[in-house]
């Protein structure tokens, strides 16, 4: 049985200035989550020849940006399903288990 892969897409947006580039990447999950990420180069480079380096340099520095809040995501929702399952599961005391001997 095959499974329909899940796609995601993912928009970098860029906006220049004289003194810098920014750039946001956002990502789309088929579950219609949103993450972003934002990343800022210096322009200065854009005299000499090397105008796409301050926009690879942004974007990279985006993507940097949203694979830490991606990371961030799992964190906060493992955390949360642990605490769902330890929740549901019951508690019993050792002392409870040990035979009378045992018991102080």
């Amino acid at each position: 049985m095959t499974e329909t892969p899940h796609q995601w897409t993912l928009a970098i947006a860029f906006d220049r200035t004289v003194h810098y580039t920014r750039a946001q990447a956002v990502l789309r999950t088929a579950d219609g989550d949103e993450f972003s990420g934002v990343g800022l180069a210096h322009s200065s480079a854009e005299g000499r020849g090397l105008a796409h380096v301050a926009g690879y340099l942004a974007a990279g520095r985006a993507l940097c940006d949203l694979s830490q809040e991606l990371l961030e995501a799992v964190v906060v929702d493992v955390d949360a399903e642990l605490n769902r399952l330890s929740s549901a599961v019951p508690t019993s005391r050792a002392a409870d288990r040990r035979p009378d001997a045992l018991r102080a």
